[in-house]
């Protein structure tokens, strides 16, 4: 059971300001859906039918670059192919009518029909951007930091994590047997990234994406350098080829429904030339000249190709060559007679080849039929539902056969015949070797069932062993963590009864983090106040903290200068950790208290005595004005 999405669009562009709408047509199990959707409504679509074919006329008019198609495939299931249904030598409608689809082009809920109608049928071209290799790439989740006396160790952790992580991942593919080149790059403690390149689908590859605490792992497909059309199925343009010899030969190409390919022309064209020429456009089913004797050399083009040979009743006129050409722009006299006779080569079976279109049901390649139908095939072998009496009328071929070519095909008959006789003995032989293999296969399938149930078990057991030991080690890690804290607040209350004393750690000078300080822990006047991260402070978080009644301010780094100010003015002394003994953990911190005085009355006094010398100053200033 599969299921076809159809698109076409409807109005609008992804170029222009009108968002556009698409005409969807699901084919679901013999069943029909028609919608009318917009653009990430069809994304939507896609992404939970999970189709087996999303099928379009051209997928510019759902894409506006690679990347945008690259990121859509990325997003739907590896099962499901997205497919251009016309390509270079075949629009939409000309592919509907070959395999008997009837449409309304102006209407496109029927070109999105069709176009899921000719993607089941195996019509188009699956759009292809990935190789087939996965990257995986298993990196920290997040930065490091700017630092702080703990920074090391949280680096140690995190490159181990990923240094684990990215060992599993390698161990996994190694069990299964898988080829990959890795790129590590080190980092302390560790590893801070790891690529593992894998020569096998994103869709065989068993890891998938995640993020935790400390790592992230991607797993992706890689990206082709350009967007790759990759046929469905391999279908051909079957061909009338008309055929001018001389020191000029011209070469005129028309498909099964009497449109112009191409014509050419060019001195000195070998026929082994011509043969790779007419084959780059299509298979030829009938080779056709304008004289009622065929030249050599048109022989040998028809011989290569073992199509049939068209030839009129006698050597074609001017006058006719010109009124069958008339609609035609030739570019020399040779061109227009091997267009001539190519166009009276379709005109003899062009009455057969109509009836053919009107009577074989869709589905069915009717150029293929034509083909056959051509080279003298029956079309009731084609017609499954054809009625016992119903005969098809041969018409007379114009066809000259040659002794030269009844012996060939007695020769390739008695060949076929040799060869028919040799694969029956074969399919004895085969027949009796399958049904050894079937005896031998019954014998040992009960033991290779239990073997296998048997090997699957000890691999579910050693994949719960690896889990519960990295879930182990990540015990053990936050339990050591833990006993460092407990460590470090014993040593604080430690110290609190040895003539120290406790202040408030505030890790970030914003106003976001002051608000927090003052919920959990209260911030109290007279209180001392330890600021970790002192950048990115201003005037709004000074003032802050200066209308709680803070004593003062212990801080690491520099704080801008619209803070300092701020302090200044409300005589709140600032003073470096460094000018100090201090002992900070998270949340907690203590400082010398003796020593922590004695600064803070300096600090006091260098605060009054700077104030004084400011008034002074002004005074000074005030008394030169008077003079």
């Amino acid at each position: 059971m599969s299921i076809v999405l159809g698109v076409d669009i409807v109005k609008g562009s992804i170029h222009g300001k009108i968002k556009p709408r698409y005409a969807v047509v699901i084919l679901d199990n013999g069943n029909e859906i028609e919608k009318i959707v917009s653009r990430s409504k069809l994304f939507r679509i896609t992404r939970e039918l999970k189709p087996d074919i999303v099928a379009i006329d051209n997928i510019y008019e759902i894409f506006k670059s690679k990347d945008d198609l690259v990121s859509f495939l990325r997003e739907i299931p590896p099962k499901t192919k997205l497919v251009q249904v016309s390509g270079r030598n075949a629009s939409l409608p000309a592919l509907s009518r070959r395999f008997g689809l009837k449409i309304n082009i102006r209407n496109p809920t029927d070109e999105a029909r069709a176009c899921a109608y000719l993607a089941s049928f195996g019509v188009g071209y699956e759009v292809s951007v990935f190789m087939d290799k996965t990257k995986i790439t298993v990196s920290r989740s997040r930065s490091l930091g700017k630092g702080g006396w703990r920074q090391k160790k949280y680096g140690r952790r995190v490159h181990d994590a990923v240094r684990r992580i990215y060992r599993e991942i390698r161990d996994k593919l190694d069990e299964l047997g898988l080829e990959y080149t890795e790129e590590v790059r080190k980092g302390y403690g560790g590893i801070s990234k790891g690529v593992l390149l894998v020569d096998m689908p994103k869709q065989n590859v068993p890891v998938n994406s995640f993020r935790s605490r400390d790592v992230q792992v991607r797993v992706e497909a890689v990206e082709k350098e350009r967007i790759e059309f990759i046929p469905l199925s391999r279908t051909h343009l079957y061909t009338i080829v008309g055929i001018d010899p001389g020191t000029t030969t011209a070469v005129a190409v028309m498909d099964l429904s009497g449109n112009l390919v191409e014509v050419k022309s060019r001195k000195n064209w070998s026929a082994g030339e011509v043969v790779e020429y007419i084959s780059s456009l299509g298979k030829p089913v009938v080779i056709a000249t304008d004289k009622s004797v065929a030249p050599d050399y048109v022989l040998k083009i028809k011989a290569a190709f073992n199509a049939v040979l068209y030839t009129p009743k006698e050597d074609m006129s001017v006058d006719k060559k010109r009124e069958l050409t008339g609609r035609y722009k030739p570019v020399n006299d040779h061109e227009r007679d091997a267009l001539a006779a190519a166009i009276d080569a379709f005109n003899s079976y062009k009455n057969k080849l109509r009836n053919v279109e009107k009577r074989i049901p869709a589905g069915l390649d009717s150029d293929r039929i034509k083909a056959e139908i051509i080279r003298g095939t029956p079309l009731k072998e084609f017609l499954i539902e054809e009625s016992v009496e119903e005969k098809v009328e041969k018409k007379p071929r114009h066809e000259e056969i040659t002794r030269e070519d009844l012996e060939r095909k007695d020769k390739l008959i008695r060949e076929l015949m040799e060869e028919n006789k040799i694969l029956r003995n074969k399919n004895v032989e085969l027949k009796e070797e399958i049904e050894r293999l079937r005896s031998k296969l019954v014998t040992i399938s009960s033991e290779e069932h239990e073997k296998i149930r048997r090997e699957n078990y000890i691999k579910t057991l050693e994949g719960e062993i690896r889990e519960l030991r990295r879930q182990l080690r990540e015990s053990q890690r936050k339990v050591r963590e833990l006993e460092e804290r407990v460590e470090m607040l014993k040593r604080i209350k430690t110290l609190a009864f040895q003539g120290w004393r406790e202040v408030k750690v505030l890790r970030k000078f914003t106003k976001e983090e002051i608000d927090r300080l003052d919920r959990e822990y209260g911030i109290r006047e007279g209180d001392v106040i330890y600021i970790l991260n002192s950048s990115g402070g201003g005037t709004a978080a000074a003032e802050s903290l200066c209308q709680k009644g803070i004593k003062a301010v212990i801080y690491e780094s520099e704080m801008s200068h619209l803070a300092v100010e701020a302090f200044e003015r409300r005589n709140i002394p600032r003073i470096h950790s460094s000018e100090i003994e201090i002992l900070a953990s998270e949340d907690v911190a203590i400082v010398n208290a003796r020593k922590f005085d004695e600064v803070y009355e300096r600090k006091v006094e260098e605060m009054r005595r700077r104030s004084v010398e400011k008034i002074e100053k002004l005074l000074e200033e005030y008394r030169k004005r008077r003079v």
